[in-house]
């Protein structure tokens, strides 16, 4: 038991993934500020009246986000995520990119909703400080403990965010939750012409719901099953295709928990100046080749030694 378990934390993984998962962080801050959640600099022009922190914002000594402290934290953080895409000082960069959207997180949650999709990915963003600076892309030789200890973590907290959410409908809707009309107010609310038809079969959508339940009481499995990568693997593309479903049926993304799930893949495989080589040398390839003869042109050869 022992040994499985130290197996599960401390599993040496690849340094390529390290740099892997540094773009798609990176990369997804600026998504998310353009395309994901571009509302959030709106929060400037809030009264400072209508400003709820929550407890972390209440017990650590920060002002009520004002015009110049919500964009001073875009700015900041939109400039520390470059360097961390490309793998220049990722770790001085990395503390200021975490710190600046973990100020980013409190502006966005503290006005009524609170959203939890992002815990993945802010333990994300917290563990890859710690990360090895001499991370490249496609370095499947170098391995680390570290590492492999850094994306457990991240693992854990991408599961906790499906299994606790089924803890948190128990808290406070109870059991009658599973037999609610849950989703037939979401539908209503934002569904789509993959999901309205549902709505003339609210005995199968309480079903759904118990099957939520059980689709989130059951993600553990994904973490115990980390011997069998294809099984596991399998589980995150399953878990994927179900976030592809979600956002059909109710435009509900969860984009950032979709980027740090990423942790579980072998990114370490992937190799952009690899693939731009192999790209140049096929290109270089076709432009050597002979040039293909006619049929009617006579053959050189033969016209020679005739």
């Amino acid at each position: 038991m022992t040994r499985y378990v130290n197996g599960f934390f401390f599993t040496p993984v690849a340094l390529g993934r390290v740099a892997a998962m540094r773009f798609l962080a990176g990369l997804f801050v600026w998504i998310e500020w353009w395309a994901y959640k571009p509302f959030i600099i709106q929060h400037r022009f809030l009264p400072e009246d209508l400003y709820q922190p929550l407890l972390v914002g209440r017990v650590l000594p920060i002002p009520a986000p004002n015009y110049w402290i919500v964009t001073g934290t875009l700015v900041v953080m939109l400039a520390a995520a470059l360097p961390v895409m490309f793998g220049y000082r990722p770790r001085l960069f990395g503390w200021i990119l975490f710190i600046a959207y973990f100020e980013w997180m409190l502006i966005y949650n503290s006005y009524g909703k609170v959203d939890h999709a992002s815990f993945g990915f802010m333990v994300l963003l917290l563990v890859l400080c710690m990360m090895p600076d001499q991370a490249r892309w496609g370095d499947r030789v170098h391995v680390s403990e570290r590492v492999g200890w850094g994306f457990n973590l991240v693992q854990i907290a991408v599961v906790c965010t499906y299994f606790l959410s089924t803890w948190s409908k128990f808290r406070y809707g109870g059991f009658d939750w599973a037999n609610s009309g849950v989703f037939t107010w979401a539908i209503i609310r934002r569904g789509t012409v993959f999901s309205d038809w549902l709505l003339d079969f609210p005995q199968l959508l309480i079903a759904a719901q118990w099957g939520m339940i059980a689709f989130e009481l059951l993600t553990p499995l994904v973490l115990f099953v980390y011997p069998w990568k294809r099984i596991q693997y399998s589980i995150i593309a399953f878990f994927y295709v179900f976030h592809v479903g979600i956002f059909a049926a109710l435009t509900i993304s969860f984009l950032p928990h979709l980027f740090a799930m990423a942790c579980f893949l072998p990114l370490e495989r992937i190799d952009p100046k690899r693939f731009v080589r192999r790209v140049r040398s096929g290109r270089k390839g076709r432009e050597g080749d002979p040039k293909p003869r006619d049929r009617d042109e006579p053959d050189p050869e033969l016209t020679a030694t005739g």
